[in-house]
């Protein structure tokens, strides 16, 4: 056990409020090297970035033959703010350890651009101007155009579970549409998020229906992370699991990507049976594990994926 007058300390500090996911970690390192608190901060911020790159996927592609620094530097900074929410030009420094003066030059010229906002603190977040391009690309994704009636259908008969299309790029699932039903749970799961394929229904769905060369190159290229403790991380296993999604046409998450929640996947494909995007119905697992519910809730999946696919097919 950790001595109280360490974890004190963590709270005195007020380092505990500011990382409470790693307050044990703050008075275990507190306790072994008696660092500064400045230095804790740094240490546990990089431990935090390890953490949350681990377990949500944020899409970098393979490395550019001459990556340009000051877009890097740029991606440190835009990334930092959306993992915090806002920060400083100082605790941004800290963060991606760039000097103060280079920090605050890179987010006047993104506030001129409107990609940031300032408030009367001082302190940054990221605009809705993200909002606005992600918009305009989806607009243009003709499959969200073609699904956005029945995705919202099936939202409205299964008012308490969450109806998502998504599709692959890049080797990741990205949420193209999330609607949440009336008596839905709070999720957070928006548009646009970004996950990992092996763990998640509606990414197993995909993959089942890769060729053994694409899941290849997709699992060596980003892993297999557990985001939890049911996340299938061995790849024989995930293997074995296609052949029943294939001859079932449906994908279970069974709190594979979030505990005390399960989902329902299945793929939509086009006339030629090429795989262009997933649709899943996602609920708490007290409610879909009912044999009635899962029935149920199995037969409308397949026949909104059915309806989309003819539609798409026609347009």
């Amino acid at each position: 056990m950790l001595g109280e007058s360490f974890k004190r300390r963590v709270v005195d500090s007020g380092l505990s409020n500011k990382y409470p996911v790693e307050y044990q970690v703050l008075a275990m390192l507190w306790a072994k090297i008696g660092t500064s608190r400045s230095r804790l901060s740094r240490i546990v911020r990089q431990i935090r970035t390890y953490m949350w790159s681990a377990t949500d996927c944020h899409y970098m592609d393979e490395e550019a033959n001459r990556p340009i620094k000051a877009l890097l530097t740029m991606n440190d900074i835009v990334t930092a703010l959306e993992r915090d929410n806002n920060g400083s030009v100082t605790a941004l420094a800290e963060e991606i350890e760039r000097p103060r003066s280079v920090v605050h030059d890179y987010l006047s010229t993104l506030r001129q651009l409107g990609y940031v906002v300032q408030d009367d603190t001082g302190t940054y977040e990221l605009s809705l101007r993200f909002m606005e391009l992600g918009g305009r690309v989806r607009e243009n994704v003709s499959l969200y155009e073609v699904a956005k009636p029945e995705i919202r259908r099936l939202a409205e008969k299964s008012s308490s579970e969450l109806v998502t299309l998504s599709v692959e790029q890049n080797g990741v699932c990205v949420a193209l549409d999330v609607v949440q039903g009336e008596q839905s749970i709070s999720y957070d799961f928006t548009d646009g998020t970004h996950f990992h394929m092996h763990s998640s229904g509606v990414g197993k769905a995909m993959l089942a229906h890769y060729s053994d060369e694409r899941v290849t190159e997709i699992l060596d290229k980003h892993g297999m992370p557990a985001r939890t403790k049911n996340t299938i991380t061995d790849r024989d296993e995930l293997e074995d699991e296609f052949e029943q999604i294939r001859e079932s046409g449906v994908s279970f998450d069974r709190e594979e990507y979030r505990m005390g929640m399960t989902t329902f996947s299945t793929v939509i494909q086009d006339s030629s049976g090429r795989v262009v995007g997933g649709l899943s119905v996602t609920g708490p697992v007290h409610r879909l594990q009912e044999p009635e519910v899962e029935e149920e809730l199995t037969s409308e999946l397949l026949s909104t994926a059915n309806i989309i696919e003819l539609n798409y097919s026609a347009r």
